[in-house]
């Protein structure tokens, strides 16, 4: 005899695809889930109040629940994102589109926070928005990371100079602001006259410091808008931007003559070097960056083979 009800009457309901579990297990299941994820998580009100934060929210911000509860996400601003990153994610949200991006967000203790977040709306039966729900991830160490490497990429180890490829990409950002402006500007190629003498005298070691020191005294002899950079060995260049005139160029080519005149101290020796310098300009010498950097090589060159411890400038003999 068939029976009266279908087979599933008087149980509790099924889940979904088939899993067999009762709506009271998969909900234990979620509330476990979410207090228990590796990410932050918060669900505010349509205002942006916060109603919810998990544990893992309060182990990154090192605020309690009790002390964000009805507060808005403003309590962790960092201060660094523009207005207009905000009013392009509240746009977002409150359209009923999720919201994908990374926040810099400080903790109860100040320190500072990157977090990949996603911005969900919650809607009721009637397909109204009625919370929000934030899924954070710390990537703070992911970020430094990451800086360490585009600093390895683009500065010198050992004197932490910018290196030959960033000293080219300032080459060519210069040449393209003096091109609009039209402007002029210095290139410095600069070799260090002794300093082989030094370093097969007292070893490698007092040879990086020298080099580290040489490159300390050129860039206090020029501006913080200007570009001092290690080209490799005991080479080295400078980009002097916004010339009023070539005296510029002399008088800092005269400044880092001076500077490297000077002794250093490398731990119980003293030793001594000077320097071989020559200068292009732009437009004058080159409209290129090879052409420049070939131009100042050339009269560099040029100051080694009649005596050392001067500077040339390329196209004026």
């Amino acid at each position: 005899m068939a029976p009266d009800v279908p087979p599933s009457a008087g149980k509790e309901p099924q889940a979904e695809g088939g899993l067999g579990l009762p709506l009271e297990s998969r909900l234990a299941i979620l509330i476990k889930a979410v207090e228990q994820s590796p990410v932050s998580i918060l669900v505010t009100d349509t205002q942006g109040h916060i109603e919810y934060v998990n544990p893992k929210f309060c182990e990154v911000t090192g605020y309690a629940s009790s002390e964000v509860l009805g507060q808005t996400p403003r309590i962790l601003k960092g201060g660094f994102l523009s207005r207009e990153f905000y009013q392009e994610l509240w746009t977002t949200i409150l359209g009923g589109q999720e919201w994908h991006g990374v926040f810099h967000n400080r903790t109860k203790d100040g320190r500072l926070v990157w977090e990949l977040a996603s911005i969900s709306p919650i809607r009721d039966g009637a397909g109204t928005v009625t919370h929000f729900v934030g899924v954070k991830e710390d990537i703070t160490e992911l970020r430094r990371l990451q800086e360490q490497l585009v600093e390895m990429a683009h500065h010198d180890p050992l004197t932490g100079l910018p290196n030959r490829t960033l000293f080219y990409d300032r080459l060519t950002q210069a040449l393209a602001q003096a091109r609009r402006r039209k402007a002029s500007f210095a290139i410095f190629y600069l070799d260090l006259d002794g300093f082989k003498a030094v370093n097969d005298a007292w070893g490698h070691e007092a040879g990086d410091t020298l080099l580290t020191l040489a490159g300390k005294r050129i860039q206090e002899c020029v501006r913080e808008s200007d570009t001092v950079a290690r080209m490799g060995g005991d080479e080295f260049t400078v980009i002097l931007t916004d010339l009023a005139s070539k005296d510029h160029a002399r008088t800092i080519a005269d400044l880092i003559l001076e500077a490297l005149g000077q002794p250093f101290i490398l731990g119980p020796e003293v030793g001594t070097i000077t320097a071989s310098i020559g200068i292009s300009f732009f437009p004058e010498d080159g409209a290129s960056a090879d052409l420049l950097i070939a131009c100042a090589d050339a009269a560099m060159y040029l100051v080694k083979q009649t005596g050392r411890n001067g500077y040339r400038f390329g196209g004026l003999g």
